[in-house]
C-alpha cells in the first residue's frame, strides 16, 4: 500500500480498459494503477505513458509485479481461467470481467478458488450498477406492477467487425466465442437478480451474418423460472443500430418496459386504460439528460468504483459473484438446447445456493 492507497494492474486493453482506467482516477484517494499489460507491446507502452503505469506484454509477469495487489483481468474468454487462477494463487485480489469463463465448471473453479484464498473477488458484471435497472430492482420491491407473469430481454449490438476479422477469438468456440455466451451472461444475470432462478428453458441459434465463422450471431432463449413467470431472451450481434438493452415486465397489476434507446428510458403503466404511463425520471432526472450510450460508460465507472471501494472498505461488494456464476450455468444449459435442437433442458435442480 502507498499512502493507503493500494495498487491495481489492468490486464487487457481494449475499448472497455479505458473506462476501467477511468474509474481508477476518479478514486485516486483509494487506488493507483500501477501496470498495464496487453499482447500487443504497441497498446501497452502507450496506455502506459498515458497512464502513468509500467507496461507489460505478458499478464503473468504483470501478476508477479509487487505493486500489483488487485488485478483487473479484461481478457478474451478463454483466458480468464488460467489467468483468475494464476492471480488468486500469487495472494492477490481480483477483478475479473464477465462472462466468469467459458463454461460453468471453470467458472465455478474460480469462485471456489477465490473463496479459499481469502482475497476480494468480484465478477464485473454491469447490469447490476446500470441506474435503470436499479429503479426497476426497487419497483419490483415496492410491488409496483404486482406479480411478474412475464418478462422478455433484447440485448442489440453490431459486432460485424470482429465477426468479419479470419481466426478472431470472438468467431471460435473453443476460444469462448458465442453470442449466448458473450451477451446471455447478462440476461440470465439480470433475470436471476430480479426475478429468481430458471426452472427450464430452450434454445435457438442461428447464424444470419455470411461469413465463416462458427458462432450464433441470433439467439433466442425461452423458458420458465421458479417463480412460474415465463421469459424470452433475445439476442443480436449483427444489429444495424446502437449497442442497447430492452426489458419488458407483466405483471397482475401493471407493466414496466425500458429501452435505453429510447426517451423516457423507463415507463410503468398501471392497467389497460393508463395509455400515457408514467416515466421514471430517477434514471434520467431531466429529459435533456437522456444519453443514449451513456448508460453503459456510466454502469461501467459505478461497477469499479465499487470493486474500489468494498475492497479499501473491507466490505463486500453490492454485487454477489455467485450470481454472476450461477448465469453461466444457464448460458451451458442454453448450448445444450442449442446443439440438441432445442431440446427442453429442466435446471430445476439448480440452485444459486449450491454455489459454494
Amino acid at each position: 500500500m502507498d499512502n493507503q492507497r493500494f495498487g491495481v494492474g489492468i490486464a487487457g486493453l481494449g475499448l472497455i480498459a479505458r473506462t476501467h482506467a477511468t474509474a481508477y482516477a476518479r478514486r485516486g484517494d483509494k487506488v493507483r494503477l500501477v501496470a498495464v499489460c496487453d499482447a500487443d507491446p504497441a497498446v501497452a507502452n502507450s496506455f502506459a505513458d498515458e497512464f502513468g503505469a509500467r507496461a507489460y506484454t505478458d499478464y503473468r509477469e504483470m501478476i508477479a509485479d509487487p505493486g500489483v495487489e488487485a488485478a483487473d483481468l479484461i481478457l478474451p474468454h478463454f483466458l480468464h481461467k488460467e489467468a483468475a487462477l494464476t492471480v488468486l494463487d500469487a495472494g492477490k485480489h481480483l477483478l475479473l470481467e464477465k462472462p466468469v469463463a467459458p463454461n460453468y465448471p471453470d467458472s465455478l473453479a474460480i469462485y471456489q478458488r477465490a473463496r479459499a484464498s481469502g482475497k476480494h473477488f468480484m465478477v464485473a458484471e454491469n447490469t447490476r450498477y446500470i441506474a435503470a435497472y436499479r429503479a426497476i430492482a426497487r419497483l419490483l420491491a415496492e410491488g409496483a406492477i404486482g406479480e411478474v407473469i412475464q418478462v422478455r430481454t433484447e440485448l442489440r449490438s453490431n459486432e460485424k467487425r470482429h465477426l468479419s476479422m479470419p481466426g478472431n477469438w470472438r468467431t471460435r468456440y473453443e476460444l469462448g466465442g458465442g453470442l449466448v455466451l458473450d451477451t446471455g451472461a447478462h440476461s440470465f444475470y439480470l433475470l436471476s437478480w430480479l426475478l429468481g432462478e430458471v426452472a427450464e428453458l430452450r434454445a435457438v441459434g442461428r447464424k444470419v451474418f455470411p461469413l465463416a465463422n462458427e458462432i450464433e450471431d441470433t439467439a433466442e432463449v425461452t423458458g420458465l423460472l421458479k417463480s412460474g413467470a415465463h421469459f424470452s431472451c433475445m439476442f443480436t450481434s449483427v444489429s444495424e443500430a446502437p449497442h442497447s438493452e430492452r426489458l419488458e415486465l407483466y405483471g397482475t397489476k401493471g407493466v414496466i418496459l425500458m429501452d435505453q434507446a429510447q426517451d423516457p428510458v423507463v415507463r410503468v403503466f398501471g392497467g389497460d386504460h393508463d395509455f400515457a404511463g408514467r416515466a421514471v425520471l430517477e434514471v434520467q432526472p431531466a429529459l435533456d439528460a437522456w444519453r443514449p450510450g451513456g448508460w453503459h460508460f456510466e454502469s461501467v465507472l459505478a461497477e469499479v468504483e465499487d470493486f474500489v471501494g468494498s475492497l479499501a472498505d473491507q466490505r463486500e461488494p453490492e454485487i454477489d459473484s455467485r450470481d454472476a456464476v450461477y448465469a453461466i450455468a444457464v448460458v451451458d444449459a442454453a448450448y445444450r438446447s442449442i446443439r440438441s435442437d432445442q431440446a427442453l433442458i429442466d435446471l430445476s435442480h439448480l440452485t444459486r445456493e449450491d454455489i459454494q
